[in-house]
Formats: C-alpha cells, structure tokens, sequence
C-alpha cells in the first residue's frame, strides 16, 4: 500500500511508451524508460484504463455463458 503511494507520487509517468506488441494474443505497449507493459486494445487504438478490462472481462464471461 506505501509502496503504491510512493510510486504514484514519485514513479515514472510512463509517457514515453513503444509502439504495440502482441504476443500470445496479447497486445501491450511498453514503457521505454522503466519497462512497464500496459495493455492495449486494438479496437479502440488506444492503451486500456483499469475501467476498461474490468468492463473487457465481464463482456467475456457474458458471451461465455
């Protein structure tokens, strides 16, 4: 919980990101200045939010019910 804070204040604002990857059906971008991957969605073209998968999963446990 400290350790979140602290990054939130003081981490690497992840502005200087890779183009997309996708691996393993997969797709991400990565931070080129401290390694971070954050997920990408291809169908918006844009890197996902946390709303976004939480919204990405339940719309897969739908379709899969």
């Amino acid at each position: 919980m400290i350790e979140a804070c602290l990054d939130l204040l003081f981490g690497c604002s992840h502005q200087h990101q890779s183009r997309p990857f996708t691996l393993n059906k997969s797709c991400y971008t990565v931070c080129l200045d401290c390694g971070h991957e954050t997920s990408y969605s291809w169908q918006e073209m844009r890197p996902m939010t946390r709303a976004d998968k939480g919204r990405a999963a339940s719309e897969l446990e739908a379709a899969a019910a």
